[in-house]
């Protein structure tokens, strides 16, 4: 991480701070909109609201970061996200609380699609693994910190005998976090590619995503698909299934984030020993048997280990993957890919995350285990047949990534 340029070294500055946050955000806000007096269905509304405005805005978020300096789009995104999230901490307003749901997962849309380019162009081929990696490494370590705190902090406030919501102190108090981080990214310099071609005109019927891509984003929509079945019930699986305590669930998740954070400081190694694409289809692959073993046992200790062996292959190969995209993707279409990918993977996880619902409802857990092993085993082969064999072209005579 010494050798990163500044503009990489802030914004891994900036993800970390937000990361804490992030951590606080997660455990606290649920609480304190029941704290409220609102329901679940009312919670799940405003979720709901949030994850559909960030998806729809993903690909015109991406228009934007195509046509337009990366660093400008990225602070005003930023900066105006964090504003719009401030109704949420204050109000009591149904009404508002959805429109700034809405409006936080659109900004914030816009500012996640137009990362993964800025980063790209503000290091070198041979780092950008190792750039990805150290930020989502840094985002998961603080996203631990931050649930620690979330865990805390509300329980400090009685003993100042502040009689306001713990919780929505606890909310108003990261505001500080939130900003600091925004801060960050005012000290940004402009990348290798600032000047942007907007003289165009812009033209929807114009757009014409690349082959490189649609595949891309074809596996993104696979991978969500068996993601949805699983993973959003992964805590309902502890508990209902193994029969774990409350507890030890929380143990288990905390402890399967520390090896996920090893798991992304390791996989630039490996990518560059096999290269990208091998090293994600492997990471992925390997995760499998450990998923088939969560659907078969109701030992706890069996369950722990394999939940916690799949969550660190699974995940660790997104860094590779990450990098992979933004080498293979011409760099005008990058941010239009990153939203089209992630919109495409969005829209997957939750179809397929209510269709699970419905079976696990039903008491079948068997196949939801068994619909995402499918799912993983057909990205990995599509990824390895697109792309597996370009880096071994790309690199002749080395399997150096």
């Amino acid at each position: 991480m010494l050798s990163f340029n500044r503009n990489v070294k802030l914004f891994l500055a900036q993800v970390f701070i937000m990361g804490i946050y992030t951590g606080i955000y997660g455990i606290v806000f649920n609480l304190h909109i029941l704290e409220l007096g609102f329901k679940t269905d009312f919670l799940g509304l405003m979720l709901s609201v949030s994850l559909l405005a960030a998806s729809i805005a993903s690909v015109p978020a991406g228009f934007l970061c195509d046509r337009f300096d990366h660093k400008k789009i990225l602070v005003g995104s930023t900066f105006l996200s964090a504003l719009a999230v401030l109704p949420l901490f204050i109000s009591s307003s149904p009404p508002v609380l959805l429109v700034a749901s809405a409006l936080g997962g659109m900004l914030g849309s816009i500012s996640t699609v137009c990362a993964t380019p800025f980063l790209t162009e503000n290091c070198e081929r041979d780092e950008a693994v190792h750039v990805f990696s150290a930020s989502a490494a840094l985002g998961w370590a603080a996203s631990v910190v931050g649930a620690a705190l979330g865990g805390l902090v509300p329980m400090i406030w009685p003993l100042l005998h502040l009689q306001a919501n713990r919780y929505q102190l606890t909310l108003i108090a990261s505001v500080v976090l939130l900003f600091a981080g925004c801060a960050m990214l005012l000290f940004l310099k402009g990348g290798k590619c600032t000047r942007r071609h907007t003289t165009k005109p812009f033209s929807i019927t114009k757009v014409r995503p690349s082959p490189e891509t649609l595949k891309f984003a074809a596996i993104s929509v696979i991978i969500g698909l068996g993601s949805g079945m699983v993973v959003p019930y992964f805590n309902v699986y502890f508990t209902k299934i193994i029969r774990a305590s409350i507890f030890e669930t929380g143990v288990i998740f905390a402890v399967a984030n520390i090896f996920m954070v090893a798991g992304f400081i390791f996989i630039p190694y490996l990518a560059e020993k096999i290269g990208r694409a091998r090293s994600a289809v492997i990471t992925q692959a390997a995760s499998l048997p450990f998923l088939i073993l969560m659907a078969i046992t109701t030992n706890l200790m069996a369950a722990s280990a394999a939940y916690i062996m799949r969550m660190m292959l699974m995940n660790m190969a997104g860094p590779a993957t990450t990098s992979l995209q933004m080498e293979v993707i011409h760099p005008e279409e990058r941010g239009f890919a990153v939203g089209l990918i992630s919109t495409g993977n969005s829209l997957a996880v939750a179809a397929s995350t209510y269709v699970s619902g419905l079976l696990m409802v039903g008491g079948n857990y068997v196949l939801p285990f068994t619909i995402t092993c499918i799912a993983y085993l057909a990205a990995a082969g599509l990824l390895y047949y697109f792309f597996g064999h370009r880096e071994r072209r790309q690199n002749p005579g080395s399997t150096t990534a």
